[in-house]
């Protein structure tokens, strides 16, 4: 799935926990598995990926 150009996905690791996984170039960046349900993974994922857009923003703009 894509989520602001970046590539993602959210995997039941076991019965009931959930976790996302971000793919920014060519690794992999893996979220907790604490949640409940894949739409919570999901919000949670698209969270992260903002977060990780404005850090990068923030960084260039101090350059």
């Amino acid at each position: 799935m894509l989520h602001r150009t970046v590539e993602y996905d959210v995997k039941e690791v076991e019965p009931g926990l959930w976790r996302w996984n971000i793919y920014p170039g060519n690794r992999t960046v893996r979220g907790p598995v604490k949640f409940r349900s894949r739409e919570l993974a999901v919000e949670a994922c698209h969270g992260e990926i903002n977060n990780g857009i404005e850090r990068t923003r923030r960084q260039a703009t101090r350059h």
